[in-house]
Order: structure tokens, then sequence, then C-alpha cells
């Protein structure tokens, strides 16, 4: 199948947490870690998350600092990657960053088929609807037409469900996991991946690309081994 080239990008506690059991938004980052988050940003034509990223942390979709803005333009790409939003219930905050947020490219809301029209009535002329699936967003489907759409590299930024609906299905490149110095602990606290999980024959084995210290944190590329 003719795709995007697909990294995923997270940040995780030292035990494995992407934000804490109440779901508060994650501050255990260093102001190094958000310009290397930019960096791959602007290297990117497309950024995706999930709907449950969006309502819990109401994440800013651009490239933020200006060093790596101008890193973007000398790509000779547009200064706003296109955005993608994946929600099967509909269930989305029309105020939010994802629609409110000025000077980016294309907004794309990918749901399935059984979603009512009326959810999305009040997005008419600020985002496209794409239908892929039935149950839930089908990513296989969703990456096809993205590619149609002239998208060659994706950027996913979570969460945990996200992550995996691509990692289940094969579908990812690299993994970019920033490693912080702390604990969160919690039972119910999400992680980097969620899901089902696999078993131990069919895990997926990663090659690690690049690692770089900066402080305590860490900051690991891995490839995915095909």
């Amino acid at each position: 199948m003719e795709r995007p080239f697909v990294q995923i990008n997270m940040a995780m506690t030292a035990d494995g947490k992407i934000t804490s059991a109440s779901r508060e938004y994650p501050r255990f980052t260093s102001a190094y870690d958000r310009v290397g988050m930019d960096r791959l940003r602007a290297g990117a034509d497309a950024i995706l998350v999930g709907a449950g990223t969006m309502r819990a942390d109401n994440p800013a979709l651009h490239v933020r600092d200006a060093e790596m803005r101008e890193y973007r333009a000398s790509l000779g790409k547009p200064a706003g990657l296109t955005r993608v939003l994946v929600t099967r219930s509909g269930t989305i905050d029309p105020d939010s960053r994802f629609f409110s947020d000025e000077g980016c490219g294309d907004r794309i809301v990918a749901t399935v088929e059984e979603t009512p029209s009326e959810v999305f009535r009040g997005l008419k002329d600020r985002a496209r609807v794409w239908r892929c699936g039935r149950g839930r967003v089908d990513v296989v489907q969703l990456l096809r037409r993205l590619r149609e759409h002239g998208v060659e590299r994706l950027l996913v930024e979570g969460g945990g469900e996200l992550n995996w609906h691509f990692i289940e299905a094969d579908l990812v490149d690299e993994l970019y996991v920033t490693i912080a110095p702390t604990l969160l602990g919690g039972r119910d606290a999400p992680t980097l991946l969620e899901g089902e999980g696999l078993s131990m024959k069919a895990q997926r084995r990663l090659r690690l690309a690049g690692l770089h210290r900066e402080g305590d944190e860490l900051y690991c590329r891995y490839e995915v081994v095909r």
C-alpha cells in the first residue's frame, strides 16, 4: 500500500506513563524537548491526534519555535501543517485549538460510517470530514487517503490508544520517545501504547537509531524492524 512515512512522537516518565491516572496535562519535560517536538513537526506534512488527547490537552498543533518555522520554510513546506483529528463518536469541541488556531493547512476529521451527519453540522467550512471504516477508524484506509491528499510524512502525537491502532496494523516507521526523569505510577495511568496488546510471538522489534542525553532527559529514536 502506498502510504505516508509514519512517525510517532511521545514523551513519557521513567516508568512509562504519558500522564497521570487523572489525565492531567503532562508537565514533566523540558523546553529542549518542546523544541525537538517542533523540529519533528517542521519536517512533517501532517500531524494527527486522537479526540481523547484533544479533549484532555487541547494541544497547539503548529510549529511554535521561530527557528523551527524557518527550518520548515527551508524545506519548501507551507507554513501550516495539515491537521488530522481521529474520532469515533464525533464528540469534539468546535472551539478547540484544532479548529481555532490560525496558520494551519487543511483540517481533516476522520470518523466512522455510523456517526450521524448532524454531529458534524457545526464544522461546515471548517474541516473536511472523512468516513473511514465502521466501528473504529480504519487507519489503513485513512493513510491511503492522506497519501492521495498529498501527505508524504505524517507525525502521530497520540494518545496511547491511537498509537496502538497504528502499531497493531504495522504502519509505523519511526518512534521518537523522550524519557523524562520522573515517576508517576498508577495502574490506570495511560502509557505510550494502550489497546489489547501483542503476544510475545507478535512483538514489534525496534532498532535504536539515535540516542541523545540533555541534562537528565533521554531522547531515543527507534526504527521499526521489518
